[in-house]
């Protein structure tokens, strides 16, 4: 179910008398698909932008991560109201701030109405839009403490400016839901705003005067994200305008719910209009916008003539495939009509498939459980059940319920079964064959470099220890065996190797970095190699982000294990030890990087980050016999994989023939492919 927004129909009643008509000349509500729409982009990584689900509907997502100030649009252009020949217009969407950036205080949301979308993809880009155009309806601007506002921070308030103006503020909250609402008068220049919450609460409304010389034709939607981890949404976007003659808007139709053989679809109108369908060729149906569940326009429709809207659990009824038609009429309009194709075919879920992330001698692993839904329709939640059987007797390892990226350590030969489940759809399973024996074929371990390996590999001894945050932060500590206290190593000794030094890329033969190092490399005695952050002896030159370090000579089906850590040490082991000497003596860093020999080799290599990042240790591990893989086969719980096997839309639709499908991206067996 969409949410219901109390406030809108609160302006719709106030802004549209009954005999008016809205035409919708864009909706945008991400129910139809999992694919980013059209006219929306994130110029610097278009992959921040994504359609996901909040437990409420489907929404567009904005996530930059750990980044700088970095912007996104959405682009309709000017034609859009310019050729509805109207001189009034609202443009209407809602917008949450899931996390603000925890380390700028910068974000903004404006309605623009510059005339070129190249003022959001190159001028106005990673940038404040305000400061840059002045072609702009309504602006919502983040104010720092020196300013009124608040210190960054990722949850929590934030005060924002209203239209630039610093006395006129709202304070916003994270993780919830707002709703602007922008009706534009082109003739007198103004816009009448107001945001509300999700409840129907009014935040603020006024009218903003536009200035000479700025254009009353809305054209996008711009969003600024402000540093580190921000993570904004939207939702319900839409541009309308009134009517005096009788107009029908096309209904839309989502599917919201799978269960077996059942299907829910969500059919939205707008008040004033009928709703009408037929299944199958059936009787017409018609709802009113007050007939609805809520009075808000959204009827739910299944293919279950049995269909309970009470029932939580598993449906086991017989329900109907065919044909959903859906118009609506206002006054003498009718709508195009909106043709659905429903299936009552249960839905596979996808395959589990496996990661090796760690690996010990002899046929001990662990493997990540990989389950990704992006291509099941709906997206529902997965799970993940194994079965661990031994081939030569001994425990049967079992688990339930894990999640995608859950780890599950085997410690002999033997088999792995995965089932991925979930609610209302059908099950996958896959078997993986732990059969292949490793050992260990060679082992750099730079934590534990001596003095003499060291001078050997051509660094130098510092004349003093490490200082600044390695040794600030103290977090390369063990507990203390005996109180469980800490032992903490801060005292830490190192050799340089000047980037001048650097006459080819060799580290310590047969490790390499990918090109000569550029940077001076240092090694931390106990802890590993650390990289310096900016070029040249004295780190006057440019800032680098990582250099890449491949081992030369590692076989194909070798498996080579990298072990780092992260954050000056945050992410470093702490074991119980003794001594600090017993401490030193261990291996205090995860395996973070577990790459094939054969990627290794043709890849990039493995990354060491600048300034923060060590690594620690480098083990190859040789393989007795054959795929490392080790994945032998994968069936669904309703058949065996096979080439004849039912192939699906996106939707969830059964098609009847592949043969006959138009192009495009279908599922089979738990699988996506394309068909050309």
């Amino acid at each position: 179910m969409k949410r219901i927004y109390l406030l809108l129909a609160v302006l719709i009643s106030i802004a549209f008398n009954a005999q008016a008509s809205i035409r919708n000349l864009l909706k945008m509500d991400f129910e139809s698909g999992t694919t980013v729409p059209e006219g929306w982009h994130a110029p610097t990584n278009e992959s921040w932008l994504k359609v996901t689900n909040d437990g409420y509907s489907n929404l567009l997502a904005f996530a930059p991560g750990v980044t700088n100030d970095r912007s996104c649009y959405l682009w309709w252009g000017q034609d859009l109201v310019n050729g509805a020949g109207t001189t009034s217009y609202t443009v209407q969407f809602d917008f949450s701030a899931n996390a603000w950036g925890n380390n700028h205080t910068s974000s903004e949301f404006a309605v623009v109405s510059c005339a070129a979308e190249n003022t959001l993809k190159k001028t106005a880009l990673n940038a404040n839009y305000r400061s840059k155009d002045a072609n702009w309806l309504f602006d919502l601007t983040q104010l720092g403490a020196d300013a009124g506002g608040n210190a960054a921070a990722a949850s929590g308030d934030q005060v924002f400016a209203v239209n630039g103006d610093s006395v006129n503020t709202v304070t916003l909250t994270a993780g919830a839901f707002y709703t602007v609402t922008l009706s534009v008068d082109t003739v007198a220049r103004t816009v009448d705003y107001s945001i509300g919450t999700a409840t129907g609460n009014s935040v603020t409304q006024g009218t903003y005067q536009l200035p000479d010389g700025v254009s009353p034709i809305a054209s996008g939607i711009d969003c600024l994200a402000a540093r580190y981890s921000a993570d904004h949404r939207f939702d319900n976007i839409s541009v309308s305008y009134e009517t005096a003659t009788d107009y029908a808007n096309t209904p839309s139709v989502t599917m919201t719910n799978i269960n077996n053989h059942q299907r829910l679809y969500q059919i939205s109108f707008l008040e004033g209009e009928v709703l009408h369908y037929t299944f199958n060729g059936g009787s017409e149906q018609t709802v009113t916008y007050d007939e609805t569940p809520n009075g808000d326009g959204v009827y739910v429709w299944s293919n279950n003539p049995n269909y309970d809207p009470n029932n939580e659990g598993l449906v086991e009824d017989p329900c109907e495939s065919g044909t959903l038609e859906a118009w609506t009429t206002s006054g003498d309009a009718t709508s195009d009509k909106v043709t659905t194709e429903v299936s009552n075919e249960i839905v596979p879920v996808v395959a589990a498939s496996t990661k090796i992330v760690n690996v010990s001698e002899g046929y001990g692993k662990t493997y990540q459980l990989i389950a990704d839904n992006s291509d099941v329709p709906l997206k529902p939640k997965l799970f993940i059940s194994y079965t661990f059987t031994p081939s030569e007797g001994g425990d049967v390892l079992t688990g339930s319920d894990l999640g995608t990226n859950s780890e599950v350590t085997v410690p002999s030969k033997g088999t792995l079964e995965l089932t991925t489940s979930a609610f209302g759809y059908g099950s996958t399973k896959t078997t993986v064959e732990n059969n292949i024996k490793y050992t260990m074929s060679a082992d750099y371990n730079f934590a534990h470099w001596t003095d003499a390996d060291a001078a050997a590999a051509g660094f130098t001894a510092a004349s003093s220890n490490v200082t600044g945050k390695f040794a600030d932060y103290g977090r390369y500590f063990g507990y203390n065996a005996a109180d469980s206290s800490k032992i903490v190593y801060n005292e830490i000794p190192y050799f340089v190797k000047k980037s001048s030094q650097f006459t080819d890329a060799v580290l310590a033969d047969p490790v390499v970095f990918t090109a000569v190092p550029s940077v001076n490399v240092n090694l931390y005695k106990g802890i590993g190699i650390v990289l310096d952050g900016k070029k040249g002896d004295d780190g006057s030159g440019s800032w680098i982000s990582s250099l890449y370090l491949k081992v030369n000579g590692v076989k194909d089906d070798d498996i080579v294990l990298f072990s780092q850590s992260g954050d000056y040490g945050k992410t470093s082991l702490h074991p119980l030890v003794n001594s600090l000497d017993e401490y030193l003596a261990s291996d205090n860093a995860p395996v973070t990087d577990v790459i094939t020999g054969a990627d290794l080799t043709n890849g990039d290599g493995f990354a060491l980050y600048r300034i923060s990042n060590a690594l620690h240790r480098i083990v190859v591990m040789s393989a007795g016999t054959a795929d490392p893989t080790g994945i032998s086969t994968v069936t669904t719980a309703a058949e065996a994989l096979n080439a004849n096997a039912p192939v699906y839309t996106l939707t969830g639709m059964r098609i009847s023939s592949l043969a006959t499908a138009p192009a495009g991206i279908y599922i089979q067996n738990g699988k996506k492919f394309i068909k050309k």
